[in-house]
């Protein structure tokens, strides 16, 4: 009976071992990733950092976390966030987000918001899925979905700028009277770098001279409304639905 234990015994012990050598390397990527701030554009501040997940996930937690533009203005806060993967996938990270927090004048609610992070050869993919969105800002600006979908995606091995997609479907207006679904595509132009990554998404939005166009055809923009400095440019009827 001993015999048979110690096989078991072994695998458990290794496994550990891995799994523990596994997160301090895991968790010295995410303050790296944190602390890589202080050579850019943007200033990440943040609380805490706890891991758990044993004995097949890295689930770590950072609270009280904001990011500020290069004047000191503040452009994002969060009460916390939660990046997860399994341990022999380094590849494909979820990061859960509160359901509430502010960008720039604008406050945001929503339920079950996941930000999907996939590298892969080919294609890196960063995916932003939550229900119920509600957005409030300054001069009475109210905006309501049920559902939101933004998709930021670069292929690796082309010339095409990285390409965000928007898709919100329940779109509700003032009366409280669910409208169409918007589907918008758009191309990228990032200044900072070609990767795509969070980090230089954030700070190409606080970047002179950077846009996001509207890309279809025989497409003519009526309105814009900016985040940040990245320009958002929209056909009358689409900008409506933001009014």
């Amino acid at each position: 009976m001993f015999r048979t234990l110690i096989p078991i015994l072994l695998i458990v012990i290794a496994w550990s071992s891995y799994w523990f050598w596994s997160a301090q390397d895991n968790l010295e990527n995410i303050y790296k990733n944190l602390e890589s701030s202080g050579n850019s554009a943007t200033i990440i501040n943040y609380g805490t950092v706890s891991q758990v997940g044993f004995p097949n996930r890295f689930d770590v937690t950072i609270n009280d976390i904001s990011i500020d533009g290069p004047t000191g203005k503040q452009i994002i806060n969060l009460p916390f966030i939660q990046i997860m993967r399994l341990t022999y996938n380094s590849r494909h990270q979820i990061i859960i987000l509160p359901n509430s927090l502010s960008i720039y004048n604008f406050n945001f609610n929503w339920k079950n918001a996941k930000v999907s992070i996939v590298k892969e050869t080919v294609e890196d993919r960063i995916i932003l899925e939550a229900e119920n969105l509600i957005i409030k800002g300054g001069n009475g600006f109210s905006f309501h979905a049920e559902k939101l979908q933004i998709s930021l995606l670069h292929k690796k091995l082309s010339d095409f700028k990285p390409q965000i997609i928007l898709d919100l479907s329940g779109i509700k207006d003032e009366k409280k009277q669910t409208k169409s679904e918007l589907h918008i595509e758009a191309n990228l132009n990032l200044e900072d770098s070609p990767k795509l990554h969070l980090t230089n998404f954030v700070n190409s939005i606080v970047q002179p001279n950077t846009w996001t166009k509207i890309d279809q055809k025989n497409h003519q923009p009526g309105e814009s409304f900016f985040i940040g400095n990245q320009e958002f440019l929209f056909s009358r009827p689409a900008y409506s639905l933001f009014k």
